[in-house]
């Protein structure tokens, strides 16, 4: 077909009115968009009435210039030349930048320019030559000695702050910063300043004087709010109704959030385990319907009862349908604490330490109370610390409240045969009457990724597809393991999968 338009010189494509191919070349980046001009005469002008500026700055490892053909090019001047090369009456709907060390006064008049021309989306990421030493992430529980949760003393106050015209463009719906400063006019709250902005994502924002609060109170008609690595956010209230998702990620110093929604559907919080109960306030939780939290402090030390803040605030979402939880080091005695209270589960997603009998039989206590289960998705990971000091009870019941979970054991202390025997006995009703789908990453083959699989096989009736990713060094034997997992299937018809 198409050496049939060749050779009869036809263009189908080029055939399409302005308007189409327009629409086609605003899904590219400016660079590529712009190179459509030497295709034929037909296109020479199109790509200045495209409405898109979306560059990146190809060696922001290295330096401000790069080759463009046989002459140097600045990138300073890609952006300037996109924003000024528009045909008359051509808005700029979309401003994406990624940039190294921009220089203050052209970023201003760029971002200017957008917000006076109807701008609708706005994406700019600065980064830094000077602090890309500091670019670390934003968590005191990484394993770094400088690990931290705030800015180092040598970056802070040195982030380019973002024009205030910006902030007051009423056709701006959708606003992504990262590496700003965020200062507002102590009076901008107080007015609806950006009435069309919907969807605000912030990431590692300088924010005095509560900026980000301010920012919230100005914008009426929120509905997707991401904040990430923001140290300057302690108490948060988010007024809007229309309020859809809410994503937290790493703002440590957060100890108060209040979501003023009635109509949230999904939450997102990764950071430290929440110091009260009513760290998260939701207007109304029955409408939650998907729920993702990441705790990245270590656990193990943990009691139960300084998990149930977590757990009782997973248990108020009372219609959850999606959950995801990444309990490190281990998901023992904290999944199975929130099981009697999610009837409405379909899509379950766990991550952590699995593989001691324990834990296995905590996952499994979840599993037993979400009867309407059809997803599983499982991402076992690797051990946790090592095993300190043996945790067993003398009898005279000084030690009849530590948990096993705080007792992390050698690889050979683990009885896999007894582990095997208990899963057999063990009866999970979604398997055999709602679960479709079943995916296990990072399987390894040894001993407990195998019966693991084995449990699942064998159980799962209602099963129609399992799926698992091996580690790189069985990719080999993939054929072979798939066929041991068929051999264990208790549906024949599922379809076994290995990637």
């Amino acid at each position: 077909m198409m050496e049939y338009y060749w050779q009869h010189g036809e263009d189908r494509l080029s055939a399409l009115p302005d308007r189409a191919l327009v629409c086609v070349l605003s899904h590219l980046p400016s660079v590529e968009a712009t190179r459509s001009s030497g295709l034929s005469r037909r296109w020479r002008r199109l790509f200045r009435a495209v409405p898109v500026v979306d560059l990146v700055d190809g060696k922001i490892t290295h330096r401000r210039w790069s080759h463009g053909g046989d002459r140097l090019t600045c990138f300073d001047q890609k952006v300037t030349s996109a924003i000024l090369s528009r045909a008359p009456g051509t808005p700029i709907r979309a401003l994406r930048l990624l940039i190294l060390d921009a220089p203050r006064n052209l970023l201003d008049q760029w971002v200017v320019i957008a917000a006076t021309s109807r701008v609708e989306e706005v994406d700019v990421a600065l980064q830094y030559s000077h602090y890309l030493y500091f670019n670390r992430k934003l968590c005191p529980f990484r394993a770094s000695d400088n690990a931290s949760a705030d800015f180092p003393s040598e970056a802070r106050g040195g982030y380019i702050k973002a024009p205030r015209q910006l902030f007051r463009c009423p056709t701006l719906r959708r606003l992504r910063l990262t590496n700003w400063t965020l200062d507002l006019p102590w009076d901008f709250g107080f007015t609806f300043a950006s009435p069309s902005l919907e969807t605000i994502c912030l990431k590692r924002i300088m924010a005095p004087n509560g900026a980000i609060q301010q920012l919230l109170y100005a914008c009426p008609r929120l509905a997707h709010l991401t904040l990430e690595e923001c140290p300057g956010l302690t108490e948060l209230v988010v007024p809007s109704y229309h309020l859809r998702s809410f994503a937290m990620v790493c703002c440590h110093n957060a100890w108060r959030v209040a979501l003023l929604a009635g109509r949230l559907h999904s939450l997102r919080y990764k950071g430290g385990l929440p110091s009260h109960t009513w760290f998260f306030y939701i207007a109304n939780y029955d409408e939650v319907k998907a729920v993702t939290v990441d705790i990245c402090e270590d656990l193990t030390p943990k009691s139960p009862p300084e998990i149930a803040h977590l757990t009782s605030f997973i248990g108020r979402c009372k219609k959850l349908t999606y959950l995801h939880l990444a309990l490190l080091p281990s998901m023992a005695y904290y999944c199975s604490a929130v099981a009697y209270q999610l009837p409405h589960l379909r899509q379950l997603v766990l991550k952590g330490f699995l593989a001691t009998d324990y834990a296995l039989r905590s996952v499994v206590a979840l599993l037993v109370n979400a009867y309407n289960l059809e997803e599983l998705s499982l991402f076992p990971q690797g051990r946790g610390p090592p095993k300190v000091d043996t945790c067993y009870d003398s009898g005279d019941g000084d030690n009849a409240d530590v948990e096993p979970e705080n007792c992390l054991v050698a690889d050979e202390a683990i009885d896999y045969d007894w582990m095997n025997k208990n899963l057999r006995w063990m009866y999970v009703p979604c398997f055999h009457y709602s679960m479709r789908r079943v995916t296990i990453a990072n399987y390894s083959g040894n001993a407990f990724d195998r019966i693991l699989a084995q449990f699942v096989l064998n159980k799962a009736a209602a099963l129609e597809e399992f799926s698992v990713t091996l580690l790189p060094q069985l990719s080999q034997h993939r054929n072979d393991i798939a066929m041991e997992f068929r051999s264990w299937l208790y549906n024949p018809a599922a379809i076994v999968t290995c990637n």
